[in-house]
């Protein structure tokens, strides 16, 4: 078994610009939900007292949400009729940043589930679908769709095929599909249906679940023990398939890989629901594949993603904040990101951890040789909230204020010795002479400045307690500065 390579919040934040085309079958997920108290006079079953009545986008169409909702640039290839589930598919769809291409089939209505739930049980579902094959002008269609969409030189690009069975995906469109993704060195991503693996041969990965793995190879067995699994790699991974993701329910997710299989477990969770969990698990995996990302990582967000969705009831969408918060729930101190200089991804993470229900701290200065009064700034920073950002003036925003023999160190070794401060969780850089534009980016709870200041005299002062948040004065050591250090190794060199 192959190693698990670590999983940041970095690569998360780094699926900004990537982008993914799913082709599929998309559907409309209903969900009628409400309570049973008694059993009908009329037959032997139960009488469900309706309290709600929503709909979801399903199938591909989920899986588009959830890879748009990751920040990934999502275009959606699929079949659906203009018919009132096709337009509340479309109304679905709409604002969540994915991009539609609507193909029709004839006279096919749009597919359609109702789920009938009491409490937390699903009791019943309906389908109303037309399984009519894309006729040649819609195979064609579709495919000049889904080439205009990644484009002739695509770069952080991936495809996914979304197979349903439901009549989208024939064998010569998922055949051309994949080719054109091995033209053009962009990664597909399988959720297949079909029980012959062929039809999805030259793709990057093809996500089966076990009992899919099971009828594909021609096996039976009741558990994914090794011997079936060894069975499984030999028959599936063929026709130039790089790579299987065989989910193994509440076991985890097993990589084949020509020359290793992985194992990558399941965290545990309460499980409301496991619909569109396979979705979740596929926008996962594309976004890292399109991010740059190994197929272990990959496969450990898409693991990851599926989780969050199996915890929610109904078809869910997880974002790119539900995969942050997980990372920063589970990461060790020496884990976190540390340095971020982008403010936009250092914005994104402090909103999760605000969302969560933590207090955030700001502190900013320059830093210039870590000393006794730092580390008492900082420490008493941390005491008042749960998360500690720190704000570093760069070279040229030093020597401004400090004048041209500063700083003493350079910025880069500044934010190094800060990052390593165990009350500093996350450091980052400004230019300006002031953090006014940072702290209105972060939005700390709590601005914190030395004994030097008096409260109005703090910048963003004013900002923060327009947010609801305020400013903390923090006493400072008596004869401890940088200047006072430096002027004493002058002297001792002297």
């Amino acid at each position: 078994m192959s190693a698990l390579p670590p999983i940041t919040p970095q690569h998360v934040l780094g699926f900004e610009g990537a982008r993914v085309v799913v082709i599929g079958d998309a559907m409309l997920d209903r969900y009628v939900a409400g309570a049973v108290d008694r059993i009908s006079p009329e037959a032997p079953i139960p009488v469900l007292r309706v309290r709600q009545d929503r709909s979801v986008a399903g199938g591909a169409a989920n899986a588009a949400m959830n890879i748009a909702a990751l920040g990934i640039q999502t275009t959606l290839v699929a079949a659906w009729a203009d018919d009132e589930a096709g337009r509340e598919l479309e109304r679905l769809l709409s604002g969540t940043g994915v991009a539609t291409s609507p193909i029709r089939r004839g006279s096919a209505p749009t597919i359609e589930k109702l789920r009938v739930v009491a409490g937390m049980q699903q009791i019943v579902r309906v389908d109303r679908e037309d399984l009519t094959p894309l006729d040649a002008d819609g195979i064609d269609a579709a495919f000049e769709a889904v080439r205009a969409a990644v484009g002739e030189s695509p770069s952080r690009t991936a495809i996914v095929v979304s197979d349903y069975a439901k009549g989208m995906l024939g064998d010569d469109l998922v055949t051309r599909v994949i080719e054109l993704g091995k033209s053009l060195g962009t990664p597909v991503v399988v959720d297949p249906k079909s029980t012959d693996i062929r039809k999805y041969r030259g793709a990057t990965i093809v996500k089966p679940n076990f009992a899919e793995a099971l009828q594909m190879s021609g096996l039976r067995a009741d558990a994914p023990d090794e011997e079936t699994l060894d069975t499984i790699a030999e028959r599936l991974l063929v026709d130039g398939i790089e790579s299987l993701a065989i989910s193994l329910s509440a076991v985890g997710v097993e990589v084949v890989e020509a020359t290793a299989r992985t194992r990558i477990p399941t965290r545990a969770r309460l499980v409301a629901d496991v619909s569109g969990a396979g979705d979740s698990m596929i926008a996962g995996i594309a976004a890292g594949l399109a991010a740059g990302l190994t197929t272990l990582q990959a496969v450990q967000i898409g693991n990851m993603a599926a989780g969050i969705a199996c915890g929610r009831p109904g078809t869910a969408v997880v974002s790119s904040a539900d995969l942050l918060n997980e990372l920063l729930v589970e990461s060790s101190p020496e884990d976190r990101p540390g340095t971020i200089e982008d403010w936009d991804e250092l914005a994104q993470l402090v909103a999760v951890e605000k969302d969560a229900g933590k207090s955030v701290v700001f502190a900013n200065g320059v830093f210039d040789l870590l000393h006794a009064g730092h580390v008492a700034l900082l420490r008493e920073a941390r005491s008042l909230g749960d998360v500690l950002v720190v704000g570093v003036n760069s070279d040229e925003s030093t020597a401004r204020l400090k004048g041209p023999t500063r700083p003493l160190q350079p910025q880069a070794d500044r934010m190094s010795v800060l990052e390593a401060v165990r009350y500093v969780d996350f450091v980052t850089v400004f230019g300006e002479d002031t953090p006014r534009e940072l702290i209105r980016a972060i939005r700390p709870d709590v601005i914190v400045k030395g004994s030097d200041y008096r409260p109005d005299q703090v910048v963003g002062g004013e900002d923060a307690k327009a947010w609801g948040g305020r400013v903390h004065i923090v006493n400072l050591l008596d004869g401890v500065s940088t200047t006072r250090l430096s002027q004493g190794q002058q002297v001792r060199r002297g």
